[in-house]
C-alpha cells in the first residue's frame, strides 16, 4: 500500500491560478483619470492667441478702441501615431488547454493592451516626432520654455513647487495635477521633510485588488494631486557630461538616495483646450485584427492604438526639471524625525 500522505496527493489536483500575472509591472497612476477626445481628422489643430487686452472703462458717448482678436500665424498641429504589439496562438493550445483555466487568447490580449500602454507613456514624457516621425511629441516637447523651472541637479525646494504650479493658470490654476517618478516623489517628500513640515496627504478612491473601492492617502502638494509614472525619464547626471537616461527597469532598482539621480516634476491641467489625449473618431481606443499564418496552424493576432496628446493653452503645462533628493542619511533621518 502507498503511504496515506502519498494517495492524498494523487487523489487530489494541482489548480493552476487562474491569469498570467506580470510579475514587474510599471506603475501608471494617471492612466485611469487622463481624458481622451475624439478627433474627426488626421490631426488636431489649436488656433491660439497672445496676452489679452483688458476691456476699457467709458464715459457717456466715449469711444470704444478696438481690439479684434488675431490668431498666431501658425496652428498648433498635433498628429497620431501608431503604438503596436502583436502575439501568437496556436489551434491546438486554444482548442484543447482554454478549455481548462486560462483562455489562452484573452490571457496574451491582456498582457498586449499593457504592453501598448507602457509605451504611450513612456512616448507621454519623451516622444519626439523631429527625432522619430512615428512617435507624438510629449510633454518635454510641448512645454513652453518660459514654463520650465530647471534646478540643474540641485534638491526640490517647496519654493520651486511653488513656482512651478503657479505657472500653470489655464482653468484659474484649479484642478492642477502633478506628475512625476517614484524618484519625484521622494523629493517632494525631502522637500516637505527640509523644512520640518509634513507631507499633504488626502483620501482617495481607488480600485481594489478585490474588485471592491477603497480609500487610500494620497499625496498632495497645495491640494494637486501626485500621480507616479514608473516610464517618467530619470537622469544619471554625470559632472560636465551630458545627462544620460536610466531605463525604467534598471532606475526602479536604484539602490540608495543619491544626488546624482534627477527626474522631471510636471504640473497640468486636464481636459479640452488643456492637456488631453486623442483618438481618431471612428477608432476604438485598441483596435485588434487577426490573421491565419499561412501553411501553420496559428492565429496571429495585431493589436494597435492610434493615440497622440495635445495641448491648447501654454499656460496648461509646466515643469521642474532635474529635480533630485538628498543622499541616503539626510532623506531617512528627515523621514524618521
Amino acid at each position: 500500500m502507498q503511504p496515506i500522505g502519498n494517495n492524498a496527493r494523487l487523489l487530489s489536483n494541482d489548480v493552476l491560478a487562474k491569469w498570467l500575472l506580470e510579475d514587474f509591472p510599471f506603475r501608471i497612476q494617471l492612466s485611469t483619470a487622463f481624458p481622451f477626445l475624439p478627433v474627426a481628422g488626421d490631426a488636431l489643430r489649436y488656433a491660439t492667441t497672445g496676452p489679452l487686452i483688458p476691456g476699457i472703462a467709458i464715459g457717456q458717448c466715449g469711444t470704444i478702441a478696438e481690439d479684434t482678436k488675431q490668431p498666431n500665424d501658425t496652428n498648433r498641429i498635433y498628429r497620431f501615431a501608431e503604438i503596436a504589439t502583436q502575439f501568437r496562438v496556436c489551434y491546438k493550445a486554444q482548442d484543447i488547454f482554454s478549455s481548462n483555466v486560462n483562455d489562452q487568447v484573452a490571457v496574451q490580449m491582456a498582457l498586449a493592451v499593457r504592453e501598448l500602454l507602457y509605451k504611450f507613456w513612456t512616448l507621454f514624457e519623451s516622444g519626439d516626432s523631429s527625432v522619430n516621425p512615428d512617435e507624438f511629441d510629449g510633454l518635454l516637447k510641448l512645454v513652453d520654455p518660459s514654463k520650465v523651472v530647471d534646478l540643474g541637479g540641485r534638491e526640490l525646494t517647496l519654493e520651486d513647487m511653488d513656482s512651478a504650479k503657479e505657472m500653470v493658470r489655464t482653468n484659474d490654476g484649479r484642478h492642477t495635477v502633478i506628475f512625476t517618478s517614484s524618484i519625484g516623489k521622494r523629493a517632494i517628500h525631502a522637500a516637505y521633510w527640509n523644512r520640518a513640515v509634513a507631507p499633504e496627504y488626502e483620501e482617495m478612491t481607488f480600485p481594489g485588488p478585490d474588485g471592491s473601492s477603497r480609500m487610500q492617502q494620497v499625496l498632495k502638494f497645495d491640494g494637486a494631486p501626485v500621480y507616479i509614472n514608473d516610464l517618467n525619464q530619470i537622469y544619471a547626471c554625470d559632472g560636465s557630461k551630458p545627462d544620460k537616461l536610466i531605463p525604467p527597469e534598471k532606475a526602479l532598482n536604484l539602490d540608495g538616495f543619491d544626488p546624482s539621480v534627477a527626474t522631471n516634476i510636471w504640473f497640468f491641467v486636464l481636459g479640452q483646450g488643456n492637456l488631453h489625449g486623442i483618438m481618431p473618431e471612428k477608432a476604438r481606443s485598441i483596435i485588434t485584427r487577426s490573421t491565419i499564418q499561412a501553411d501553420a496552424s496559428t492565429l496571429v493576432y495585431h493589436l494597435t492604438m492610434p493615440v497622440g496628446i495635445a495641448l491648447g493653452s501654454a499656460c496648461a503645462l509646466a515643469v521642474i526639471k532635474n529635480a533630485t533628493i538628498p543622499k541616503g542619511d539626510g532623506y531617512s533621518s528627515k523621514r524618521k524625525g
